[in-house]
């Protein structure tokens, strides 16, 4: 007590501007240390808290605007898995590969062609299909091709020709009637069924096989 009051003898005996003086001295040393201890520390807890605010709301935005798109894309999914489905009718299952095969080559007689050559070939698996390819080679007229794809493009599976060949076959063309050699691949398809999944087993390590080193000879 006897210090303060000391002080504040001290102080009265100043002049009047040296009493403001060291007031406002006083005055900007707490206001900085209030600035240091107490506002800054607010100020960039108030910045991250804006910043956190606005990516928040960039994220709820984001989310409306999916949300908005959704329905759309519920009814694109049920049209695509529907026409998926129609697809996958139309392919044939393993067992009716066979019968298929027999119902092309059917329709190459029916059509009034000549078989020249009729090979299946291994199929070439894909992703969730499989294709079987058919090497074929037959002899008609423009017409007969005509009504052979036709009962093709007909047959309840689906087939697709490729690398279709046609020329004149000169030796088999008489007078006005042009017979033609063609060429081509038919190829239908299968769906592959889905690969099981192998379970996996907790709590085993692999082993490892340990390598025995050589043993030195001693030298002599």
């Amino acid at each position: 007590m006897a210090i303060i009051q000391n002080i504040s003898e001290a102080l009265n005996q100043q002049r009047l501007y040296v009493r403001l003086g060291i007031l406002l001295f006083i005055i900007v040393i707490m206001c900085g240390v209030f600035w240091y201890f107490f506002w800054s520390p607010k100020t960039e807890e108030l910045k991250s808290a804006r910043n956190e605010l606005q990516r928040n709301e960039a994220k709820l935005r984001e989310y409306e605007a999916i949300a908005k798109e959704l329905p759309r894309f519920e009814q694109e999914f049920k049209r695509l898995n529907k026409e998926f489905e129609e697809a996958s009718r139309k392919l044939p299952q393993e067992k009716e590969i066979p019968g298929l095969i027999d119902s092309i080559y059917a329709a190459v007689s029916a059509s009034g062609l000549e078989s020249n050559t009729f090979a299946p070939k291994p199929e070439v698996k894909k992703n969730v299909y499989a294709e079987i390819p058919i090497d074929m080679k037959v002899y008609g007229t423009y017409y007969d091709l005509a009504r052979f794809f036709d009962r093709v493009s007909k047959l309840p599976r689906i087939v697709n020709i490729r690398d279709l060949n046609l020329s004149q076959d000169k030796k088999k063309s008489s007078g006005q009637k042009i017979v033609l050699s063609a060429a081509f691949t038919p190829v239908t398809f299968r769906l592959l069924p889905p690969e099981p999944t192998q379970p996996v087993t907790k709590g085993k390590k692999p082993t490892k096989t340990k390598v025995k080193e050589p043993v030195k000879e001693p030298e002599e």
